[in-house]
């Protein structure tokens, strides 16, 4: 009997076949370059890491873009608004405009609007100092009280700025934007009070408000003053009466350095 050759499977040529295949794909296989970073478990960790980046910078980068087109629509809405009570002629500020431009606080529009209207002028320098407090103060707790009460001029100029002041409001509503028009006129005896030289002790016994309440009332109402005699187009009676004012108002506590 001849013998088999040496090496030749005792299966079926197409088990023989097969196992072939099977090697050549297993060789291929091995030969891969993912085999070459190593431990292949740590390889598919690092993937679902660089996935998961990859997802997150997205979502980033959506919502980036979300933001971006949120404050440019904002922005034209403000040009909007500002062209609506002339102080843009197109894109060029108007007189009122650059009044505007140049004061700072949570609504510049309001406030230009309030100084420009002349409903301040005639006000001596301590009810000019309240009515700007009305101007700048938000009264945050509802159960506020103090036992002095606004003066008469005060109020008739701040009932001349009322329609001005809802007239504002519509429009913000009308272009969705959100920002303060105060016109508090409650609290603000205090600061008539303490212009006419009432004592500091005697000042926080007439209030529910405690000292640094009252002190950042006065401190908002004093940056708002010191910013009037700067303002352009403002009528140098109002200017002149900002100065004094300040002078009234600046005094121990309110003039007190913070550490």
């Amino acid at each position: 009997m001849i013998p088999d050759p040496p090496g030749l499977p005792d299966e079926s040529p197409e088990v023989y076949a097969q196992q072939q295949r099977l090697n050549a794909v297993q060789a291929q296989m091995e030969a891969h370059p993912v085999h070459q970073w190593g431990d292949r478990p740590q390889v598919l960790k690092r993937q679902k890491r660089i996935e998961m980046l990859q997802s997150e910078i997205v979502d980033r980068q959506e919502k980036l873009d979300r933001q971006s087109q949120r404050h440019w629509e904002e922005f034209v809405a403000l040009i909007e608004i500002l062209r609506k009570f002339g102080c843009l002629d197109d894109l060029k500020p108007t007189i009122l405009g650059e009044a505007t431009a140049a004061i700072r606080g949570d609504n510049e529009l309001w406030l230009g609007l309030a100084l420009m209207s002349h409903d301040l002028d005639h006000l001596d320098p301590h009810h000019l100092a309240t009515a700007c407090a009305a101007l700048v103060t938000e009264i945050s707790r509802p159960d506020s009280w103090t036992r002095y009460d606004v003066s008469e001029p005060v109020l008739e100029a701040l009932s001349e700025l009322r329609s001005l002041r809802r007239q504002l409001f519509q429009v913000q509503r009308r272009y969705q934007v959100v920002l303060p028009v105060w016109l508090e006129d409650e609290m603000v005896g205090l600061v008539e009070q303490w212009a006419l030289g009432v004592d500091w002790l005697e000042l926080c016994a007439n209030t529910s408000l405690d000292e640094g309440d009252v002190v950042r009332l006065l401190r908002r109402t004093l940056d708002f003053l010191s910013q009037i005699p700067h303002t352009p187009h403002v009528s140098e009676v109002l200017k002149a009466n900002a100065g004094r004012a300040i002078q009234l108002l600046d005094r121990f506590p309110v003039n007190e350095t913070v550490g």
